[in-house]
């Protein structure tokens, strides 16, 4: 099994729009026995809520159901997965300063490394507009695309 971490803040927006993207990809092309996938914020503010309204309405809008609960990244997380993904510099840096190892750290990547579009973070639309909600489930759909035909040569 290849697990995939999702992470951003406070696990509301961002990484729970990727994990449930990922989710229906994974899904849709029948590997839900080779992939496995989950996400977690760098911070526990949000701890157990649901994922902002603002994301589930653009993710539904798209066809994609979003069902997480908000949850904290932890040291743990890093012998349970194959591949941490972070949604900005400060998420990597928060992340692999959990990480005990080089080889620990060396599975935390920006999620926007396999953008065909381009690297950079993933901006949080938690302040803005529906507008930034939406620039956000592009970004993140083309990008979990593009990821996921690169999981399958590592599975």
């Amino acid at each position: 099994m290849y697990n995939v971490m999702f992470i951003c803040t406070g696990n509301i927006c961002r990484s729970p729009l990727a994990h449930a993207v990922m989710e229906q990809l994974v899904k849709e092309q029948g590997l839900e026995k080779s992939v496995s996938v989950d996400s977690s914020g760098t911070d526990a503010w949000h701890s157990g809520e649901m994922t902002d309204s603002r994301m589930r309405t653009t993710a539904a809008r798209h066809g994609v159901k979003v069902h997480h609960r908000a949850q904290r990244l932890s040291a743990a997380d890093f012998a349970k997965f194959n591949l941490l993904l972070v949604m900005d510099s400060q998420n990597y840096r928060n992340a692999v300063s959990l990480a005990k190892t080089p080889q620990e750290r060396d599975k935390v990547k920006m999620f926007r490394e396999f953008d065909p579009q381009g690297t950079g973070d993933v901006p949080d639309p938690w302040y803005g507009d529906m507008t930034d909600f939406e620039t956000v489930w592009t970004m993140v759909d083309r990008t979990c695309r593009a990821l996921l035909d690169e999981i399958k040569t590592r599975i």
